[in-house]
């Protein structure tokens, strides 16, 4: 396990040197981002972009209102940083960083891709989670555009830590600048217990230059039922 966290800090380390190698800010497409499982800001975004966001959550399963505040900041072009402390029914859960970046090799003006990595210490339980997600978009016109993730997570990087897939995948379709409609899909593939799975519709709404709202219903697959889920995020973006 001491080597395990050897390399977590060893991945840490690379992916805040890389802005250094390359820069695909400007190169690729503005794609819109997933409400659920959030970016740190849009894969390209510029140096000195920053956001404040909450994602508000109904957890129906255990009937609990989740909240996620985060503040996200791109400290080079194409790569950023965030912060977030999930909240259940007001009681700090974790504390959450990650760190996002652009790849500039095939990167074009339909096609985007990076990385995501994110470390979270659950207090309750004092374990470690870290996920490394490959993420790539592509514009198909000006109306339509997709955003997926795939990858995998490491939970309690202690002895009895295992491996999850995380699946994320996105479909958006563009009304105007000021509203657009996704379909967003999470899966979690879990080998010890039922998998969990997200189908989430959803609505982005530019409210005002600086201002934006997402919400959605949807359904969630847990545990071999099925439960209805809802979810808004609102966010102050510069």
């Amino acid at each position: 396990m001491h080597n395990m966290k050897i390399r977590v800090i060893a991945v840490f380390v690379l992916l805040v040197l890389m802005p250094s190698l390359s820069s695909a800010s400007g190169k690729g497409p503005r794609l819109p981002e997933p409400m659920v499982f959030d970016l740190v800001l849009p894969l390209g975004a510029k140096r000195n972009e920053y956001e404040f966001n909450t994602l508000s959550q109904y957890n129906f399963e255990e009937d609990a209102v989740e909240l996620n505040p985060e503040f996200e900041y791109a400290y080079a072009d194409g790569y950023g940083i965030e912060f977030e402390f999930p909240m259940k029914n007001t009681d700090l859960e974790a504390y959450k960083l990650a760190l996002q970046g652009t790849f500039s090799f095939l990167t074009n003006r339909k096609f985007i891709h990076g990385w995501q990595y994110i470390a979270e210490y659950h207090k309750h339980d004092k374990a470690f989670e870290n996920d490394l997600l490959y993420l790539f978009g592509y514009e198909f016109n000006e109306k339509w555009s997709m955003l997926n993730m795939t990858g995998f997570r490491t939970t309690d990087t202690r002895a009895r830590g295992r491996f999850e897939g995380l699946v994320n995948a996105n479909l958006f379709y563009t009304f105007s600048k000021n509203l657009l409609v996704g379909l967003e899909i999470n899966w979690e593939s879990r080998p010890s217990e039922p998998d969990i799975t997200l189908l989430m519709p959803q609505l982005h709404v530019q409210l005002a230059k600086h201002a934006k709202i997402q919400f959605g219903f949807g359904m969630k697959r847990s545990h071999h039922e099925n439960f209805p889920h809802a979810a808004s995020r609102i966010i102050f973006g510069f």
